[in-house]
């Protein structure tokens, strides 16, 4: 059975590694990977609609 922590590691893994591919791409700069990685390390602090705000902020801010 799944409990609440286990699905936010598997959410947060599957960002980890979405974004860490995008740098390795080139698509987005190594500044956007870390601060999308440290939003990532304080997601319980945001509601979802400031955590898309401040990811959107992210990656449309190189």
């Amino acid at each position: 059975m799944f409990n609440k922590d286990s699905i936010d590691l598997k959410i947060i893994l599957s960002f980890t590694n979405a974004y860490e591919e995008l740098y390795e791409k080139g698509e987005i700069t190594e500044e956007q990977l870390h601060g999308v990685l440290s939003l990532l390390e304080h997601y319980q602090q945001y509601s979802s609609e400031e955590f898309k705000k401040q990811l959107e902020n992210i990656i449309n801010n190189p």
